[in-house]
């Protein structure tokens, strides 16, 4: 990340391990998971969201975790699921549990830990790389990490600020969460208030207005460790009325074919997660050659009985919302079954009306959805500066004692 020569007087390039010690506690069965998540928060499953975590039945090789510890996620530390826990509990061997040693902050190293990440120096220094899959499962690969390291005091003094700091721009970007998440509500508002007035007699099963309802399969695709043409769609890339390709696991063509055996996904088709989460959909607007992973469904409208447009907006009303919360309970995890995707209700008036429904809907829902990108934008923004701000204190390249953490990025490679 940062070279000898270039770090300030005073500090030296150490191996992380003269600096942690590795724990391996044993746990007590009444004590609650701890997560690292990739916003560097180290904390108790349970005080955040649960779904889409797979709890272990009989926990092998869980290890103890104590409060102060440096948790580090194995598999997903070059994500940044690094940090210093706030609770005590247990956690899977994937992670590794340490403790500092004299003249060590753990703070500051896992913030360092965390600059790595962003930087990307923590996938060249791995020894296994997949796809977006960085291992360091390996205690000595770990251990050799190179920290760039000042006395404790300015260590202590780093950690300090880049908390006061990292919480501010945390703060303002809760403002631009709940901002969006309110746009998004809005959005849906219209699609309420144009469906308001057709009764029941308009509502029929999903499965009448379509051409083509398709389950993935059910089983992991194995992905590939180059960039291919053939994509794999996850629940993730599915959020609110669209499909975002960006972040996308590789396959060989092979595997592209045998996952689509059951129908290729088309421009203009509906992706519906049935699954962690439930109830997320999205229209795919590309050519791309994709196939469904896990827990998505296809609903592929018939232009004639239904425009593909309205067909969205239905999944993303509230009547939909109000089903799936009816389809999905009864479980620890909300799922539904692949039956009762099939029964879903959608309001189809004549074909005749639609066209004029569905440019009410889009109008709007304009000035929301361009509200939305904004804020989304600005969330993007203070993700940049916070991960810039963070590589530049624990490199030295400025001097947080006279930092006010107004424009103390300016200047600075991160």
């Amino acid at each position: 990340m940062i070279g000898s020569s270039e770090i300030p007087d005073g500090w030296s390039i150490q191996p992380l391990r003269r600096l942690l010690f590795k724990e391996n506690r044993k746990p007590s069965t009444d004590q609650g998971v701890v997560t690292a998540y990739r916003d560097g928060q180290v904390t108790l499953r349970s005080h955040r969201r649960e779904d889409g975590y797979t709890f272990s039945d009989k926990e092998q090789g869980y290890q103890g975790v104590e409060i102060g510890d440096l948790v580090f996620h194995a598999l997903d530390g070059f994500a940044g699921a690094v940090g210093v826990s706030d609770s005590k509990g247990k956690c899977s061997p994937v992670y590794h549990v340490c403790s500092p040693k004299d003249k060590c902050d753990p703070g500051f190293i896992s913030y360092a830990l965390r600059a790595m990440a962003f930087t990307g120096f923590l996938e060249l220094q791995a020894g296994t790389v997949r796809q977006r899959s960085v291992d360091f499962r390996s205690w000595e690969t770990f251990a050799r990490l190179p920290i760039p390291t000042p006395p404790l005091e300015e260590q202590r003094r780093i950690a300090d600020f880049l908390s006061v700091e990292t919480a501010r721009i945390d703060g303002l970007a809760d403002r631009y969460q709940k901002l969006t998440d309110l746009t998004v509500e809005r959005a849906r508002a219209v699609i309420d208030k144009a469906l308001a007035g057709f009764s029941a007699e308009f509502s029929v099963p999903a499965s009448a207005v379509c051409s083509a309802i398709v389950d993935c399969v059910n089983k992991t695709a194995p992905t590939s460790t180059e960039a291919t043409p053939y994509k794999m769609i996850r629940t993730s890339n599915i959020r609110n009325g669209e499909v975002d390709l960006s972040e996308t696991f590789s396959v060989e063509r092979r595997v592209f074919i045998e996952w689509n055996r059951r129908g290729t996904p088309r421009n203009g088709d509906i992706l519906f997660t049935r699954e962690a989460p439930l109830g997320q959909v999205g229209m795919l607007r590309t050519d791309t050659s994709v196939f469904l992973g896990q827990r998505i469904m296809l609903y592929r409208a018939n232009e004639n009985v239904i425009k593909k447009e309205l067909l969205l907006y239905n999944f993303l009303g509230s009547h939909m919302d109000r089903q799936l919360r009816l389809l999905g309970a009864g479980s620890l995890h909300e799922h539904m079954r692949v039956g009762d995707c099939l029964k879903l209700r959608i309001y189809c008036p004549p074909r005749t009306q639609q066209d004029e429904l569905v440019a009410e809907i889009e109008a709007g829902r304009e000035k929301s959805l361009q509200l939305a990108k904004l804020a989304k934008r600005q969330l993007a923004l203070l993700s940049e500066r916070r991960q810039a701000l963070i590589t530049a204190a624990v490199t030295g390249q400025f001097d947080v004692s006279t930092a006010s953490g107004r424009n103390v990025t300016d200047g600075v490679t991160a």
